[in-house]
């Protein structure tokens, strides 16, 4: 899924450019896999981590090691904007499969910037060669006050990583003179990243996050809400049957009622005896289907879900008829 996390001694290495204001920061990761390159830069600092992982079982050790975590994709996170003191930015090195002929690494740039507030600090981790004009022209829009170096020798020979610092703008404008030395980095010869014995960025303090939330219903999240709900807790008892015995109906059942228990599969299972003995299952589906129309001089395309109700019979001979 490409997924390269940051070399222990890199991420000790970019912590000493950060310095922490006594009042709290946010410290957000849109890419965090299992936190551990957040925690680290966090150290025993007063601040406040947020991490973004799309995969399953690095999303749940991220939870250990970060105090705010979502799984799923940054495309459907609701985030605040402009709420985070450090942005660290480890993008996956890949294609976009949404955004058909860019880089991940692009598309995280221009997408997270956003969540960063005025005077933070970003943190961008990518391969050298990948800091093209494109993003050469969002970093000197949005970003100012540059640092650039390699990973250290023995890191830098796999994936030719750089760390890039800068802070953001109070106010979004192009430097042309900061476009044309980014842009031409990728045929530079950097430096590599050192220790500093001070930081030399600080850390603007943080306000609450308003905001950080999946789109998507996780359902871990979901299932312990549900185990500490006094409501639910309550509906379940009464919910609870005694006995399997269902009774018999006040009336006679018409065909609409024996059509609605076949749907939804009540009357599942053999059916009959003898000769005429068979096996029903019903079930209803939800379908698309598409149709265009012309709103004007405007040809318009819609989308309408319905559902379609499906009763299969499967007989002794092993026929199977379909009624609906």
């Amino acid at each position: 899924m490409g997924y390269y996390p940051t070399p222990k001694t890199v991420v000790e290495r970019i912590r000493s450019y950060i310095g922490f204001p006594d009042d709290n920061v946010n410290l957000l990761d849109p890419c965090c896999g299992e936190g551990l390159a957040l925690k680290k830069l966090k150290g025993d600092a007063k601040a406040t981590t947020y991490g973004i992982e799309l995969d399953q079982h690095r999303a749940k050790r991220a939870k250990k090691n970060l105090d705010h975590v979502i799984r799923g994709s940054y495309e459907d996170a609701r985030i605040s904007n402009g709420a985070f003191a450090c942005l660290y930015l480890n993008p996956p090195y890949d294609w976009d499969s949404v955004n058909a002929g860019e880089r991940k690494e692009k598309t995280f740039l221009k997408s997270t910037v956003k969540y960063l507030q005025p005077a933070g600090l970003m943190v961008y981790l990518i391969p050298q060669e990948r800091l093209n004009d494109d993003v050469a022209k969002i970093l000197s829009y949005r970003i100012e006050k540059f640092n650039v170096f390699r990973f250290p020798d023995e890191e830098y020979e796999t994936f030719g990583q750089i760390v890039l610092f800068g802070t953001k703008k109070q106010e979004a404008a192009l430097d042309d003179d900061e476009y044309e030395r980014l842009r031409a980095i990728p045929g530079r010869a950097l430096p590599e990243i050192p220790y500093l014995d001070e930081p030399i960025y600080k850390l603007p303090p943080s306000g609450p996050v308003q905001l950080f939330r999946s789109s998507l219903i996780d359902e871990e999240e979901l299932e312990r809400e549900l185990e500490s709900s006094i409501l639910w807790k309550k509906m379940i008892e009464n919910a609870e049957a005694t006995d399997g015995y269902m009774g018999r109906p006040p009336l006679p059942l018409h065909r609409g009622h024996i059509g609605l228990l076949l749907a939804n599969g009540c009357l599942d299972g053999v059916v009959a005896d003898g000769p005429d003995k068979h096996i029903v299952r019903g079930k209803v589906e939800k379908v698309s289907s598409k149709f265009e129309e012309y709103e004007g001089n405007t040809l318009v395309e819609r989308e309408v879900e319905s559902y379609k109700v499906s009763i299969k019979v499967l007989k002794r001979d092993g026929d199977i008829l379909t009624l609906m």
